[in-house]
């Protein structure tokens, strides 16, 4: 089953959405990660993707893996998960009359 969003959003991945991503691997076949989407880190001279494995589907709990932008081929959404967007700091207003 694949999660749906709001059509009126803007497209991008969410912090604490579940993916399953394609990427190139090491061999002739891709790789297949399925996990929580905890961000974007550097990844040497590139961006990489942060994900928290699904311990159910890939074993070792915790286990967090990185994987290089360039290298992803498909993202398909399992859980998307609304980010919450960061509240404004509230400025102290100052009144000079």
């Amino acid at each position: 089953m694949v999660a749906s969003k709001p059509s009126n959003e803007e497209t991008k991945l969410s912090r604490g959405s579940v993916y399953r991503v394609t990427s190139k691997g090491s061999g002739p076949e891709p790789m297949i990660t399925i996990g929580v989407f905890k961000g974007y880190t550097s990844f040497g001279h590139d961006t990489a993707l942060s994900i928290l494995m699904d311990t159910e589907k890939e074993g070792e709990p915790g286990k967090m893996r990185f994987i290089p932008c360039t290298t992803v081929l498909a993202v398909d959404v399992l859980t998307f998960k609304q980010e919450e967007k960061e509240k404004e700091k509230e400025e102290a207003k100052v009144y000079f009359g």
